[in-house]
């Protein structure tokens, strides 16, 4: 390219980054035309360079000559049109499609390190090939963090041969993936990894003990995938690493059968908004006399009270079929924006074992944990990050705050035509049922294909019977179905099909019309979400690329969210009296719902900024103690310990082997006293929590008490090492590590930490402000202002 091209393309392009810099793609009220000229200005130049003779030279020159121009110190943007080009011509070489604006609109977003908004159907998998190879020719390594195992193997191995085209090594981790494989998978240009998998790896990597032991290496670029489920849903889960071998379960079960004899209103207080059960005095007392102890709350009584608080919860909170299923003798959580089981995910603080003693299930007790890490923190350890999902402006001020992520939205290449109806009301959920199944059986009559997103699977399940009681057939999507779950939602677009799913948030799979002349697709939700982001989710399964297609929520004063925000309690009698029959038309209630699920957000957005609190200085220490492994583990920082420690004869201090061995004992025993120090953070959490309304703040005395025991971490860690060194042998002529307990890294299991108890909620310390808000007093009084502030509107 000559100088003069170059200035011109720098000129063209500087126009392009200027109109994304100043924000005016960030939200819904971009100037249409503006963009189609940016976007056709940047298509134009493109094309120009895919009928440049040179194109195929560079296409066969390994991309020598931008990797060159990355290290003469040349900004990755300024190669960005002639890196579109290439990828544009390989694309329609490969699979013969035409690069859509939106597309290469997204690239560009996302090469700035931002969250692009895209519709379904607009190719947001096609978009990370983009970014990957920029970030490619700029040397990084690419993960491409996906939401389940499905999608890591399906878009990696779609995309192979546009990347083996690009001269990209290209390949997928799933969970069965094995050491060596993982080895070679993490070496390649591009990687398709689940979050949760990549984070796991991360943890297991802290245990190694040797350079060799090794599987992840460092990290480069992350384009996450269904960004708002994984970096906002997901943000403040734990990934979990534990040792493989467990004990008996704590849990008693001649106390729980004392437990299952307790009587809501006497013995405890079920607390639906808050998903808790409270104990009465009654039920104390009653009891301390069936234990024989004096005191339930006394500190020789905890474990009493532990099993007690976890299985109230088990027995009446946490619902079967609902948030979990039992399956092959297991219990098998289901994770509520998706409707997927979650392989891995326990509950904590031994939940989960009360609930397999409820189920008849053998209940043991989980291993010691070793390491964890929230979401949220291993993905702040990339140093360059960037996502796509199709609902992300609504989330805008969360991407900033625990990313710094800016968010852009992307038009559709085509507009689009789905109509998105007013909720349908009922006061009971019998009258729902009926008016939805009735809209099934007439809509089914005109051919129209339907999908229904149902809550649960027992909701599910329940609406199947009732479709298949009127003679119609139906596909049903659960957590009991999820080993076919793309053959269901691939066959949902065919002419008069029925299908009925569990939430359809990160299914990641397009319903394709059949009849793309007909009344589209008709998505129909029975429930709202906590979140409005997920019932956006749901509506835009229909209407992709402008196909035709409609959405409708299906509602009663019954459903959950209503019932446990008792918003029956502020609605006038007509309404509350479920003898009212038809859709309840009124405004005010449809204010109603959508005031619930905003005080919902605000509390959820609430639990996550103190997650953040919590989590500032603690992953600091992290990062240190993370540093400080790599270099004990790779040579770089060296250990001269065997000088404060009296050797045992026959050892060579100045050694390669001695040298080996200090490093190998240190990395291990680094990472013990890391574990030790994490379970002292757990304790110390639980003890926080309850002196939040105390005199100082428990944030304060959380950061003052982890700054002491980190502190105490490293002596811990240099006299444990001493001890280490000082009980060395020397067998066969080699210092025997196997001797003194050091090997290869421990056998482990994963999971995670499910955040939908109250668990999480009291380590967390939701603040005064938000427990007000969360508290039903004060939202029927919020609501109820808003009530009569409508009637006097009206």
């Amino acid at each position: 390219m000559s100088l003069s091209e170059r200035r011109q393309a720098e000129f063209r392009l500087g126009k392009y980054r200027k109109l994304i810099a100043n924000g005016q793609l960030d939200y819904s009220g971009t100037d249409p035309e503006l963009i189609d000229d940016r976007i056709a200005e940047l298509k134009k130049h493109i094309n120009s360079k895919i009928s440049d003779s040179r194109l195929q030279f560079e296409l066969g020159s390994s991309n020598d000559n931008f990797i060159d121009q990355q290290k003469t110190g040349k900004v990755i943007e300024s190669i960005l049109p002639e890196a579109f080009a290439i990828v544009s011509k390989v694309v329609g070489e490969c699979f013969g499609w035409d690069v859509f604006e939106s597309q290469l609109l997204a690239a560009a977003a996302m090469q700035r390190g931002r969250v692009i908004e895209l519709d379904t159907g607009e190719g947001k998998t096609l978009v990370a090939v983009f970014v990957a190879f920029l970030r490619y020719l700029a040397g990084q390594k690419v993960h491409v963090l996906t939401f389940n195992d499905y999608l890591a193997e399906r878009d990696a191995l779609w995309m192979k041969p546009l990347y083996d085209r690009l001269g990209m090594q290209s390949a997928f981790i799933i969970q069965s993936t094995e050491k060596d494989q993982r080895e070679k998978a993490y070496a390649a240009d591009v990687l398709y990894i689940t979050a949760k998998e990549a984070g796991f790896d991360f943890l297991r990597g802290f245990l190694a003990g040797r350079p060799e032991d090794l599987v992840q290496q460092g990290f480069g670029c992350a384009i996450v995938d269904e960004a708002d489920s994984i970096l906002i849903d997901e943000a403040r889960i734990p990934l979990v690493l534990a040792e493989a071998e467990s004990g008996p379960g704590v849990m008693e079960p001649a106390v729980f059968a004392l437990v299952k004899r307790m009587r809501a209103g006497i013995h405890f207080i079920h607390d639906r908004r808050g998903q808790q059960v409270l104990l009465t005095e009654s039920g104390q007392i009653w009891l301390e006399n069936c234990l024989g102890i004096s005191n339930l709350y006394e500190s020789e009584n905890t474990s009493y009270l532990f099993q007690v608080r976890n299985m109230l919860q088990a027995l009446h909170v946490l619902r079967r079929d609902i948030d979990y299923i039992v399956r092959d003798n297991k219990v098998e959580l289901v994770d509520e924006f998706t409707g997927r089981i979650i392989k891995d995910r326990q509950w904590p603080d031994g939940l989960h074992e009360a609930v397999e003693l409820k189920e008849s299930i053998t209940a043991r007790a989980g291993g010691r944990i070793l390491n964890r890490i929230t979401l949220r923190d291993f993905l702040g350890l990339y140093p360059f990050l960037c996502g796509m999902t199709g609902t992300a402006v609504s989330s805008a001020r969360e991407f900033r705050l625990f990313y710094d992520l800016g968010v852009t939205r992307i038009p559709p290449h085509i507009p689009c035509v789905r109509v998105d109806q007013s909720d349908i009301i009922f006061s009971t959920l019998k009258q729902k049922d009926e008016a939805l199944v009735e809209e099934i059986r007439s809509r089914h009559e005109i051919g129209q294909p339907i999908l229904i997103g149902t809550a649960s699977v027992e909701e599910s399940e329940r609406l199947a019977e009732k479709v298949k009681a009127r003679g119609l057939n139906c596909s049903v999507l659960n957590a009991r179905h999820d080993k076919v779950e793309a053959e269901i939602i691939a066959g949902a677009g065919k002419v008069g099909a029925i299908t009925i799913s569990t939430n359809m948030a990160g299914r990641g799979v397009d319903i394709v019309l059949e009849n793309k002349h007909g009344p589209g697709l008709l998505v129909i939700g029975t429930n709202r979400h906590r979140s409005i982001r997920i019932d956006r989710q749901l509506r835009g399964r229909a209407g992709r690329q402008g196909d035709p297609g409609e959405s409708v929520f299906y509602l009663s004063l019954e459903d959950d969210l209503i019932e446990r925000y008792r918003i029956r309690e502020v609605l006038p009698p007509q309404f509350a009296n479920s003898n009212v029959n038809g859709p309840i038309l009124d405004k005010r209630v449809h204010l109603a719902m959508t005031h619930t699920q905003r005080v919902v957000e605000g509390q959820l957005f609430q639990q996550r900024q103190n997650l953040l609190r919590y989590a500032v200085l603690l992953e600091e220490q992290r990062r240190i103690i993370y540093k400080l492994h790599h270099d004990i583990l790779t040579g770089i920082k060296k250990l001269n310990i065997w000088q404060e420690a009296g050797l045992p004869e026959g050892i060579d201090e100045d050694s390669a082997d001695m040298q080996q061995a200090q490093q190998h004992a240190g990395a291990i025993v680094l990472s013990r006293c890391w574990a030790d120090y994490l379970e002292f953070v757990d304790q110390l959490l639980d003890h926080v929590s309850l002196i939040k309304n105390g005199p100082t703040d428990s944030l304060t005395v959380f950061n003052r008490q982890i700054i002491d025991a980190y502190t105490h971490l490293l002596d811990e860690f240099e006299e444990q090492h001493i001890k280490l060194l000082e009980m060395l042998e020397v067998k066969d002529g080699k210092i025997d590590l196997a001797a003194v307990g050091i090997g290869s890294p421990p056998s482990t299991r994963s999971y995670l930490i499910d955040d939908g108890s109250d668990a999480l909620d009291k380590i967390l310390g939701i603040s005064d402000m938000v427990a007000a808000a969360a508290n039903p007093g004060f939202f029927l009084l919020t609501l109820t202002q808003r009530w009569n502030r409508g009637e006097r509107q009206d």
